[in-house]
């Protein structure tokens, strides 16, 4: 591939999730002495430095101004932004705010009374729009997650009975999302405590997936 080239039609700035500490104060003190090699997804190159900005992140009482690393491709002429794994490239607010918010769908409280719920200290109320936008995108994703959770799940359990009588006994979806929870996990793992879920599982999904 020549110098400059884009590779795929790919875009010319594309995230790339960093594991990093959840606290803000860790996080900037992460990015103050951070100097890992960080390789170009698409071609498998060494990227390089690529100065930073800044981004407004919202969390429930206070809201942050935070660094964002930048890296650049020398092969395939992309830039690519180190997002910390507590927020999403496109969001205003911390993950575990988002998290919350699906959780509390889930359980079945009212969207029109999740507006002041969700109001940060330094947010004015967040509109019932914004929230329905919420809703739409978070339980798109949900809905790709669990069928893509139920497909191994059903090669994992093929040579015996023990999915089809779960799914016999009766499950909610909650209950079903628990399961495919701890079965995405696995033996080794825990399910993440409520607030970091959304973080991790970020930090699992394949780089074009995310």
């Amino acid at each position: 591939m020549l110098a400059g080239q884009r590779t795929n039609n790919l875009p010319l700035t594309m995230p790339i999730l960093l594991e990093c500490p959840l606290s803000i104060k860790k996080y900037i003190r992460f990015v103050e002495t951070y100097d890992d090699d960080t390789f170009c997804p698409c071609c498998g190159r060494i990227t390089r430095k690529h100065g930073k900005y800044e981004k407004t992140v919202h969390f429930k009482h206070q809201s942050f101004r935070i660094p964002i690393m930048r890296r650049k491709c020398p092969d395939c002429n992309i830039t690519f932004s180190l997002m910390p794994c507590f927020s999403f490239s496109w969001a205003r607010f911390a993950n575990h705010i988002y998290e919350f918010f699906v959780r509390w769908l889930l359980a079945g409280v009212p969207i029109s009374q999740l507006a002041e719920w969700l109001t940060t200290s330094s947010v004015s109320v967040v509109s019932l729009k914004t929230l329905y936008r919420w809703k739409k995108r978070f339980f798109d994703l949900l809905e790709k997650w669990v069928i893509s959770q139920r497909k191994e799940w059903t090669v994992a359990f093929q040579e015996g009975n023990g999915l089809l009588s779960l799914y016999r006994q009766g499950m909610s979806s909650n209950q079903e999302i628990q399961f495919l929870l701890s079965f995405y996990f696995g033996e080794k793992e825990s399910v993440p405590s409520r607030g970091r879920l959304f973080s991790i599982i970020n930090l699992r999904q394949p780089f074009f997936d995310w």
